[in-house]
């Protein structure tokens, strides 16, 4: 999304309010008038001039959510990362770069907003089984084949199992963001999302080295 202009800046704003609020209210409690005013909008029906409707900011969200971490995951990108560092720390700089790092926290704050909306918005639902579990599921497979281009893991290691694993460390962190209990959180006592994904994938390149 750009944020260069005027309009762009505003309709920035809103996106950012209505994350944080929908987060912290849930989208069916956040009112039109909470939105305007956290974007800083004089006139509460100035905010329908950028989506006409409170639905039509959750669906932006989505998109722009995938369209955030499309092009990260492009062959190109992954094998440049992996012919450089072909170990695990590699691994992990593919999937530390999927968001800008000025918009990290207004992403988890949308991956808190699909968790808590998923069992009563059909359309978070849909994109929740299909964007965030599928899309890790995809990337690690991706991942995969590379590491098999570059003769880093045998031919014949089989992705489904790695695929599911790191579908299932990625959904648990976004639940544990939704509960407050997030890896930066002082509550939280256990290993953090990095530090789980770098085990899993150390493990996937023992068990698998050529």
């Amino acid at each position: 999304m750009n944020h260069g202009s005027k309009g762009d800046i505003t309709k920035w704003k809103i996106l950012e309010g209505a994350a944080s609020l929908f987060a912290e209210k849930g989208y069916t409690e956040t009112s039109i008038r909470e939105l305007a005013k956290a974007a800083d909008l004089k006139n509460p029906a100035s905010l329908y001039h950028h989506f006409p409707t409170k639905n039509a900011i959750l669906e932006f969200m989505l998109e722009d959510y995938t369209e955030s971490t499309i092009d990260v995951f492009e062959h190109r990108n992954i094998a440049g990362i992996l012919r450089e560092n072909p170990t695990a720390e590699g691994i992990l700089a593919c999937y530390q770069t999927v968001f800008p790092a000025d918009r990290t926290m207004y992403y988890l704050k949308v991956l808190c907003v699909l968790l808590q909306e998923q069992l009563r918005n059909p359309l978070v639902r849909d994109y929740v089984s299909e964007q965030i579990i599928l899309r890790a599921e995809v990337n690690t497979g991706k991942i995969m084949e590379v590491l098999k281009e570059l003769g880093i893991i045998r031919q014949d290691a089989d992705p489904d199992y790695w695929m599911k694993a790191v579908s299932s460390l990625f959904y648990s962190f976004a639940v544990r963001m939704m509960l407050g209990v997030g890896d930066n959180s002082p509550e939280y006592k256990g290993m953090g999302m990095m530090g789980m994904l770098e085990q899993t994938f150390t493990l996937l390149l023992e068990k698998h080295a050529v």
